[in-house]
């Protein structure tokens, strides 16, 4: 009898199994929508992208982006959900460590419905940003991310005192506070 009930919870188990994965293969079948007739407003876009990327950076000002594709009607899906479709655009961005080092191009995806409301997306995704639906980058998304000329607003003391307060919560070790202030005194 014990036989014959690890049996069964085995059958169910691998029934279980084939169901969830033959599921989203059924339901990546279905056509996309439509591309929607009344596209967002591209500015406003721009305008609203910038900032929501560079939320949550350590270093928001370090941050630089670089877009691989303008908007264009496509979707992204998430490791864990569903498919959404919305109007898409691809890029990179990089920014500034703990330590002041650039971490490298991170993938981002900025999407938008029609009414301009954006969400950035930061790393792991499904989405058309493969190639097939690449468009050329919007002249908004270009304007919005060239940064203006100006002088740098911080000083070598500042950055000193930034340093040593990230020495003394223990974030940094010694060594990397001496490399660093090295680095800004030009040693």
């Amino acid at each position: 009898m014990r036989f014959r009930l690890t049996d069964l919870v085995l059958k169910l188990c691998i029934a279980s199994t084939a169901i969830g994965v033959t599921t989203p293969a059924i339901a990546e079948r279905e056509p996309p929508p439509p591309e929607p007739a009344e596209k967002p407003n591209w500015e406003l876009v721009a305008r609203r992208a910038i900032p929501s990327l560079k939320n949550g950076l350590f270093d928001p000002e370090s941050a630089q982006i670089r877009w691989v594709s303008g908007f264009a009607w496509g979707y992204h899906k998430p490791p864990i959900g569903k498919r959404t479709y919305a109007w898409i655009a691809c890029g990179f961005i990089n920014a500034k460590n703990r330590l002041g080092g650039y971490v490298g191009d991170t993938p981002m995806i900025v999407t938008t419905d029609r009414f301009s409301n954006v969400t950035s997306i930061i790393g792991l995704t499904i989405s058309t940003c493969g190639g097939w639906n690449v468009v050329p980058v919007n002249p908004e998304l270009i304007a919005a991310t060239a940064k203006p000329i100006a002088p740098s607003a911080t000083s070598v003391a500042d950055e000193l005192r930034k340093l040593a307060q990230l020495r003394d919560d223990r974030i940094i070790t010694d060594a990397e506070f001496e490399a660093q202030k090295a680095k800004l005194l030009g040693n």
